[in-house]
């Protein structure tokens, strides 16, 4: 974690911008000090603020930064010692922390994409099932079965089912699931390959 992600750890924006002289009335909303207005525009948000008369935006440091003119390290200098924060502004970042939490962010996202996808597999092999029901269902009780339909009702109960598991279990009860995902995602290909969308 680097200085800059410390500090707004520790100031959000409001608080600053109260500091700092900007006037925060009701649902955090402020005239915004970087244009000319009336009626407030500019929402202090936790961890950012955006104005919706000018467009301006940014975090913590940056408001610190606009207001007073400062680079984004005196910025960072500034809260630290108006705050009395503590903070070792003038150590060099420990890269092994930073590049161990780069890792962890990376992981995470990959962990967050590969649900998503598993996820969007099941549904377009549910939904594939679904429209084959529906658009092959015989119309009378005379007419042949379509082999679309018959494989539709024989499959998917359990592609609903693995749906439901998926929607109702954490990241980890997810990722258990994966090779029976990897086996619809080959399924749902041969299906579409074989026979079309519908």
């Amino acid at each position: 974690m680097t200085i800059f992600d410390e500090l707004k750890e520790l100031v959000d924006v409001p608080t600053a911008a109260r500091s700092y002289g900007v006037e925060v009335q009701r649902g955090n909303m402020a005239l915004c000090p970087f244009h000319r207005e009336r009626n407030p525009s500019c929402k202090l948000y936790t961890d950012h603020y955006y104005c919706f008369g000018c467009q301006a935006h940014g975090d913590v440091i940056k408001l610190v930064q606009e207001l007073l003119s400062l680079s984004a390290i005196e910025a960072v200098k500034q809260i630290n010692s108006d705050f009395a924060l503590g903070l070792d502004v003038d150590k060099p970042p420990d890269m092994e922390k930073v590049n161990r939490l780069r890792r962890e962010i990376a992981e995470r996202k990959a962990k967050k994409a590969r649900i998503e996808q598993m996820y969007d597999t099941l549904y377009k092999y549910f939904a594939l099932l679904d429209r084959y029901k529906i658009h092959y269902a015989p119309k009378a009780p005379t007419d042949d079965i379509d082999r679309r339909y018959l494989y539709a009702v024989h499959h998917i109960e359990y592609a609903w089912y693995l749906l439901e598991t998926f929607n109702r279990t954490d990241a980890d009860g997810q990722e258990e699931i994966k090779l029976e995902v990897d086996q619809i995602e080959r399924e749902y290909k041969r299906c579409v390959e074989e026979w079309g969308e519908w």
